[in-house]
């Protein structure tokens, strides 16, 4: 009985040694450390080869190239379909208590060039992974987005995940007629652009992402062709806004030209975002069919602007579009900068709506002119029922007060 115990034992032990051996061996070959493939990580070697032959290395494997925590300076490449690209980068938002040396993460690519439309180019591939890195710009190039993609008559799901994504020439991602997309708890800020530019992009989550002090807008789709492309690009990308993306629970805040800006646009929903203290318009939509924006925080929007510009939600040339249950705020005794005149001016604008609703949205000093502007051209469309607050404002030289009721 005791051998055949110590047997057992032995075979037992056996089977965990082998066990243990395969699953190295299987990690050994899903996960590829870039600097056993020469990359240094020290932020001034370049580690473009090194990438290059562990992204290839990735392909012939389906295997993950794994980031240890570094700064990875490279130029502009290529990324191919079904890899992932893993880091801990650990980032967080700024470091205004100068505590925090290592806010921005601790695993870095930062480009080294910028004649490139993108730093990491996904072009027409698929199944890609970007997960866990701060991918700084820079300030390289002209007009460099971060990360960027464009299909071909296909679905390509690429994922971005717990990104850190600043300092592009041009937008953090751009995803030109990219169809089938997420991007999920990132942060995408000093852009000399957009946070996220949509332009002909359509079926994807935007999900607990943080957009904020970007040049342009938060969130972007041009609706129209940029001056200069060429007509065969024209042609191919078939139409300019976005369709079809679920826009929930980011935040969206700060952004030179406004919150979300979108044209020729349709099927988006807008769901339980805070759009806060931007530059322009929290939320415009111009020129749209059969959108929902509801259940969002909107405030203090159309900071430094003046007119139109100056509201939390326009919409104007809209279709079947439903802007009901929002809290819209204008936060008029904001303390933390020099405010010298009340805005936002209006809570929402409407104009030449068909079909649409506006409606039991709480609009409490929502605004100081109007809470909602209905400049006319509206038809078969309901515009009651919203709970309208106007802030009792004192203006004098140089600034205003809110006199509390």
């Amino acid at each position: 009985m005791k051998l055949r115990s110590i047997y057992f034992v032995l075979i037992f032990n056996l089977m965990i040694f082998a066990h243990a051996n395969m699953w190295a061996q299987q990690q050994e070959n899903t996960y590829l450390n870039i600097k056993s493939y020469g990359a240094k990580g020290d932020g001034i070697s370049d580690d473009t080869p090194a990438l290059l032959k562990a992204m290839e290395a990735a392909t012939q494997s389906e295997g993950t190239v794994y980031f240890p925590h570094g700064n990875y300076a490279i130029h502009p490449v290529q990324v191919p379909s079904h890899i992932t690209l893993l880091g801990h980068s650990a980032w967080a938002y700024e470091n205004k208590d100068k505590r925090d040396e290592d806010f921005e993460g601790k695993t870095f690519l930062s480009a080294l060039s910028g004649d490139a439309r993108a730093l990491l180019d996904l072009g027409n591939n698929r199944g890609i992974r970007i997960l866990g890195l701060t991918i700084n710009g820079n300030h390289q190039g002209k007009r460099m987005h971060g990360i960027y993609a464009r299909h071909s008559q296909c679905e390509q799901y690429n994922c971005i995940e717990d990104c850190r994504i600043q300092h592009f020439t041009g937008s953090g991602i751009r995803l030109e007629r990219s169809w089938v997309f997420s991007i999920r708890r990132c942060l995408l800020m000093f852009n000399d652009e957009h946070g996220v530019d949509l332009t002909g992009g359509y079926d994807g989550w935007i999900i607990d992402t943080q957009l904020t002090a970007n040049k342009g807008a938060g969130l972007f789709a041009r609706g129209e062709a940029r001056e200069g492309m060429a007509e065969d690009q024209i042609k191919d990308l078939k139409f300019f806004g976005t369709a079809s993306v679920m826009v929930t629970a980011n935040r969206i805040e700060w952004n030179k030209e406004g919150g979300i800006l979108l044209k020729g646009s349709n099927s988006m929903q807008i769901t339980g975002c805070s759009i806060d203290h931007n530059f322009g318009p929290g939320i415009r939509m111009v020129n749209s069919i059969g959108n929902t924006i509801t259940g969002n925080m909107v405030r203090s929007n159309g900071a430094q602007k003046q007119g139109d510009w100056c509201s939390q939600i326009w919409l104007e040339n809209c279709k079947g579009t439903s802007v009901t249950g929002n809290s819209l705020w204008g936060w008029y005794n904001r303390k933390e900068g020099s405010f010298t005149y009340p805005f936002p001016y209006y809570g929402i604008i409407a104009k030449d709506l068909n079909g649409c609703v506006i409606s039991q949205n709480a609009m409490y000093h929502s605004s100081s002119k109007e809470g909602v502007s209905d400049r006319g051209g509206n038809k078969n469309s309901i515009i009651t029922q919203n709970a309208y607050v106007k802030p009792n404002i004192k203006q004098f030289e140089g600034g205003f007060s809110l006199v509390e009721e």
